[in-house]
C-alpha cells in the first residue's frame, strides 16, 4: 500500500482588529486588539483511504484604545506590566545564577 503524507505551511497571521465601539458621553471609545493566528494541517493521502487533520491556535492581545470625540483622535495605549515583570524575572532568574557562580569561583581563587 503507498501512501503519501501531505502537509501544510504552519503561517502565522498577525493583524490589529478593531472591536465594537462604546458611546460614553460624546466621545466613542474603539478598543484594539493584536490577533495572531497559527494554522496546522496535514492530509494523509493512501490507496484504501484519505485522512486528515487540522488544529489552530489564536492569540488576542489588546494594544490601545481609540478615543474618537470632536476634537479628534487619540490613540491611548495598554501596557501589559505583567508581562513586563515577568520578563524582568526571567532576566534576574538567568544573571543571578551566572553572578553567583563566578563569585564562587572567585572565593575559591583566594
Amino acid at each position: 500500500m503507498s501512501e503519501r503524507a501531505i502537509q501544510g505551511r504552519h503561517p502565522v497571521v498577525s493583524e490589529v482588529v478593531e472591536g465594537e465601539p462604546v458611546r460614553v458621553g460624546g466621545r466613542e471609545l474603539v478598543p484594539l486588539v493584536r490577533m495572531t493566528t497559527r494554522m496546522q494541517r496535514r492530509a494523509l493521502v493512501g490507496t484504501r483511504r484519505v485522512t486528515g487533520r487540522g488544529r489552530g491556535a489564536a492569540r488576542l492581545r489588546p494594544i490601545a484604545i481609540l478615543e474618537r470625540s470632536e476634537e479628534g483622535e487619540r490613540r491611548i495605549p495598554i501596557r501589559d506590566k505583567t508581562a513586563q515583570a515577568l520578563g524582568g524575572f526571567l532576566l534576574a532568574a538567568f544573571i543571578i545564577p551566572l553572578l553567583l557562580a563566578v563569585a564562587v569561583r572567585l572565593a575559591r581563587k583566594e
